[in-house]
Parts: structure tokens; C-alpha cells; sequence
């Protein structure tokens, strides 16, 4: 036991004395000389609504934006933060701002943060600005970030191009009433860009536009904002139709309306006038007469008197030409009725409350207004009280009709009766 002991002691030294003789110092590749360059994490800024993004960055002189900087030391202490900026042609940068270094800690960035609050320069539209954010360390070592962006002019432009036109007339009549659509065509930032690669780039930058405000004036009443519409977010030339109904109220007076376009920041807006009003007449009413017809279907191909002439309110005979047939019963089967007109009229559906009022302007108005595929020619499960607004032949003539009995008197035989507003 004690001659293996002494055996483990003695390989024990021996290994101990190979160690010793093997080691030596690390070895040493480089030795610093001054200080460590500071930190410079990034530089955000933050643009507001309607300045572009990334390289498309588009400001305007006059604006403020915040600029954040991200940074830390290193070995030396920092000394302060400086803003610089060089606008296009210039090639060389000037000093903005300078502030002195205050330890502000962000647990959440993990890094010192400094919020700078930089107005945009004034230059020429599209020159380029690069703006950088120098660190300066004690010890002299600096370290730089920057982005760019393009001067761009805030002011939009408004032309008007052509208008009014009256939608709800078409070009069949002439004169203007209380709710008819007038349509003006305008064009905004007109030779305008919202995007551009170089100074030399054709066009005016413009910033983003907002929306659309619409005013109206009533003869000599006070102009009140009867429209606002959101318009795409660009700066490059927009043209559009406008269209606006008429005011109520406005029957014999001049109504004089006003475009304004606006920017959102910074706040800009332009407006323009047509060179003339609109002259506004009075509705056209419908004869004070309230006419009455029939339809009676009967049999297998609904006879003599299934069709009717809305032109001079009476029954057709079967075997008329069809393009006096606005109004047939086309159907009577599975217990419902069905309308039908065999030429060129058009129907809408529409309520008591149209019917009631109903003028030629306002029977017109409402017809023209509802969408296209509300404008047919058949007309399905026909019950009592329906009202049908009338657009006859592909004319300028509208009627208004209703609905007051249906009478069955068989599987097939019907007899469908109706009053009618006309001139």
C-alpha cells in the first residue's frame, strides 16, 4: 500500500513539472491607442401624414419634424450631439444645432435618446437634403448617421376645367332645379409629382393631398361647406369630376360653389370659384290630374289588353307594334304578377313618399340616382301600394305610378289597376 502511494506521488510531480515548463503569456495582436469610437445606434425621423416614406421622403421649408438619435459611449465620455445638414447644390454641410451631451437612458431602446425638434431649409423644389447626426466623444472620435429627404412645394393647386353640367338633365333639356346634379371637372396640382429621383426631374413636388372641401352659396346667404371627400394621398396631378346637387331652398337664385384641396401637414389649403353661378328654376310639377289605367291579362297570351301606351294612357291592342308597349303583364304565374315593358322604358322602384311629392324634377332626380342595375325593364311579384318610377322610351320623360288593386279572377286572369303622375 505505501510502495503504491509513493509511486502516484512521484507521476503526480512529474506532470506537475511538464505543466510548468509548458506555459507562457497570451499573446498580445493589437494595442489601442486613444479612445473607443462613441456608439451610434440610428437616427429615426418621423414625418407626419402626407410627407412619403424611406427614400421618397418629401418635407417643406418651414416644417418641423423630430429627429431621434440613438446612441451610447464607449471608453470615453460623450460631449455633445450635432445636427448638420447640406442641401442640394451645395456640397458642402452646416451646422443646425449642437447640444451639449445629457445622460438620458432608455431601458427599452438600450441606449442614450435625444429628440431633436429640425425645421425643414429652404431650397429649391426637389433638392435633396441629407441630414446628419454626428456623436462626439471626449477623446475626439465622432461618429456619424443620416437620411434624406426632397424639398416639396405644401400649397396644392386647384383649376377648374369644365362645369356646370347638369347629370340629372343630360343634354335631352335645359334649366336647373333644387336637387339636380351639377358636375364640375377639376384638376389639382396641376404639372404636379409626388415622387422624384433627381432636381432635374420634370414637374413640381408636391406634398401629399388630404381631401376635397365643397361650398355652396344661395344667392346672397352666407357660403356654407356642403361636401367633404377624401381624395387619393399623392402629390402628382389629380384630374376629377365633382358632382353636387343643387341646395334645396335655392329655386330662383344663383348658387355659386367653391372648391378647396388641402394638405395635412403642415396645413395647407387652396380654393377656386367657377366664373359663373348656377341660375336654379323652379321644379316642373306634374299635371294636377292624376290619371287612372288597367292592365287585364287573361287566357294563355294575356289578350287585347295586357299592354299599355304610358304616352297616351291607354290600352294596346295585342297585335300593336311593340314599341308602344311601355307597360305588359308578362307573367301570372305561381300566384304573382310580373310587369314588363317590350321597348325601350325603364322602371324603378321607388316608395309612397316619392309618389306623394313626386314632380317631373324630383320623379327624375330620384330615377337617375339609383344605380343602373336598379333600371330594368321587368319588374317582379307586383303587389298593391308598389310604386314605379317611369323613364319612357330612353327620353327625358318620366312618370310616376302606382300601384292601387290587383283583382284575380282565375288560375290565370288578372286585372292589375294603377294611377299614374305625368305631365
Amino acid at each position: 500500500m505505501k510502495i503504491t502511494s509513493l509511486q502516484l506521488l512521484g507521476a503526480a510531480l512529474a506532470l506537475a513539472g511538464l505543466a510548468s515548463g509548458c506555459k507562457k503569456d497570451i499573446d498580445t495582436y493589437f494595442t489601442e491607442v486613444g479612445g473607443q469610437i462613441p456608439t451610434l445606434r440610428s437616427v429615426v425621423v418621423t414625418p407626419q401624414v402626407g410627407s412619403g416614406t424611406g427614400t421618397n421622403l418629401k418635407l417643406t421649408t418651414g416644417e418641423v419634424v423630430p429627429i431621434e438619435v440613438q446612441f451610447a459611449q464607449q471608453t470615453s465620455p460623450l460631449k455633445q450631439v450635432v445636427i448638420l445638414q447640406k442641401i442640394e447644390p451645395s456640397r458642402d454641410s452646416t451646422i443646425v444645432q449642437t447640444i451639449a451631451y445629457a445622460p438620458a437612458f432608455s431601458k427599452r431602446k438600450n441606449a442614450d435618446t435625444l429628440v431633436v425638434n429640425y425645421v425643414v431649409p429652404a431650397g429649391a423644389n426637389k433638392a435633396n437634403v441629407r441630414v446628419d447626426a454626428r456623436v462626439d466623444a471626449q477623446n475626439g472620435q465622432t461618429k456619424y448617421a443620416s437620411f434624406n429627404f426632397r424639398l416639396a412645394e405644401a400649397t396644392p393647386t386647384v383649376a377648374v376645367n369644365s362645369g356646370p353640367t347638369n347629370v340629372t338633365l343630360g343634354t335631352a333639356s335645359t334649366g336647373n332645379a333644387p336637387g339636380d346634379v351639377v358636375r364640375y371637372n377639376l384638376t389639382l396640382n396641376a404639372g404636379g409629382i409626388t415622387t422624384a429621383s433627381a432636381s432635374t426631374a420634370t414637374g413640381i413636388l408636391y406634398k401629399d393631398l388630404d381631401s376635397l372641401n365643397v361650398y355652396a352659396k344661395v344667392g346672397t346667404a352666407a357660403e356654407r361647406r356642403i361636401d367633404r371627400r377624401k381624395l387619393t394621398a399623392t402629390g402628382a396631378a389629380t384630374t376629377l369630376n365633382v358632382d353636387e346637387p343643387l341646395p334645396a331652398g335655392s329655386a330662383g337664385q344663383i348658387v355659386t360653389f367653391r372648391f378647396e384641396a388641402t394638405v395635412r401637414a403642415p396645413a395647407r389649403r387652396t380654393s377656386a370659384t367657377p366664373a359663373t353661378g348656377v341660375a336654379v328654376g323652379a321644379p316642373t310639377a306634374f299635371s294636377s290630374t292624376v290619371r287612372t289605367g288597367a292592365l287585364a291579362y287573361a287566357g294563355t297570351t294575356g289578350g287585347d289588353l295586357a299592354a299599355y301606351d304610358l304616352t297616351t294612357f291607354a290600352p294596346v291592342a295585342a297585335a300593336s307594334a311593340v314599341t308602344t308597349k311601355d307597360l305588359t303583364i308578362s307573367s301570372t304565374a305561381s300566384n304573382a304578377v310580373q310587369l314588363r315593358a317590350l321597348n325601350t322604358t325603364r322602371f324603378v322602384r321607388s316608395t309612397t313618399a316619392v309618389y306623394t311629392a313626386a314632380t317631373l324634377t324630383s320623379v327624375r332626380q330620384a330615377y337617375t340616382a339609383a344605380a343602373t342595375t336598379a333600371q330594368v325593364a321587368t319588374l317582379d311579384n307586383i303587389v298593391v301600394g308598389d310604386v314605379i318610377l317611369v323613364k319612357l322610351r330612353g327620353l327625358d320623360q318620366y312618370e310616376a305610378l302606382q300601384v292601387t288593386a290587383i283583382n284575380r279572377t282565375s288560375t290565370t286572369d288578372v286585372t292589375v289597376s294603377f294611377s299614374i303622375k305625368a305631365l
